[in-house]
């Protein structure tokens, strides 16, 4: 099946059928190539975005720590998840681009069930994942701690201690419930080696070496 025009894509509804359906015929030799390669940079961005949030929250910047927290948020969808899920699917950077802008700027309940029709696939409904006070975490990112940044950078809205701690639970139980579960099923060994391009073998460690992969950034500096 070939890819809808764009306008057609844009304008239609039954995308979201043609979406999962394209899902359903990915290979994650492309995902598992993609995290080698950049998943270190992107480990690195999202770690600082955390240390930088956790600083910043211990001082009071409680709207400083939530712009960084978001901001590791979004880096972990983009970097980790839609892009390298997203181009297993379709083997385009145009494509990739398009649907990873309309996650994380999506204003429509059809755009906000992208990434959970992406996970999915992957045996994990993201829309069951719950924060410590009950309530959903892709639920509250999109619709409190994304707005509540906005707010922040664009009116300088108020924020307070509760609004930069719940960012930065969102950022955690996001990598702990999603990112972590995606990478053991390709097959990384992160707990073990501290690195995404650094992968044990999963049979005898004494005859079989880890294996090293060459490492960039996918970052536009």
């Amino acid at each position: 099946m070939g890819h809808p025009d764009e306008e057609e894509w844009r304008a239609d509804d039954a995308m979201g059928e043609w979406f999962e359906e394209q899902l359903q015929q990915q290979s994650r030799e492309p995902v598992f190539a993609y995290l080698a390669k950049y998943g270190d940079a992107v480990q690195e961005r999202v770690d600082s975005c955390r240390q930088e949030a956790t600083e910043l929250h211990a001082d009071g910047f409680y709207g400083a720590a939530l712009v960084c927290a978001a901001a590791g948020i979004e880096i972990t969808i983009r970097f980790f998840l839609a892009r390298p899920l997203v181009l297993s699917a379709f083997l385009s950077e145009e494509w990739a681009q398009a649907l990873t802008s309309r996650i994380l700027n999506g204003k429509t309940a059809e755009d906000r069930q992208l990434l959970p029709a992406i996970l999915r696939n992957w045996g994990i409904d993201v829309t069951q994942i719950r924060l410590a006070a009950g309530a959903q975490l892709w639920e509250t990112v999109v619709t409190t701690v994304w707005n509540r940044r906005n707010l922040y950078v664009h009116a300088g809205a108020s924020i307070g201690e509760d609004d930069s701690t719940l960012a930065r639970e969102c950022l955690d139980l996001l990598l702990a419930t999603v990112v972590t579960p995606v990478a053991k099923q390709l097959g990384f060994t992160r707990e073990e080696t501290g690195r995404w391009s650094t992968v044990l073998s999963s049979h005898d460690r004494d005859l079989n070496p880890p294996r090293h992969y060459e490492t960039a950034s996918p970052f536009s500096e």
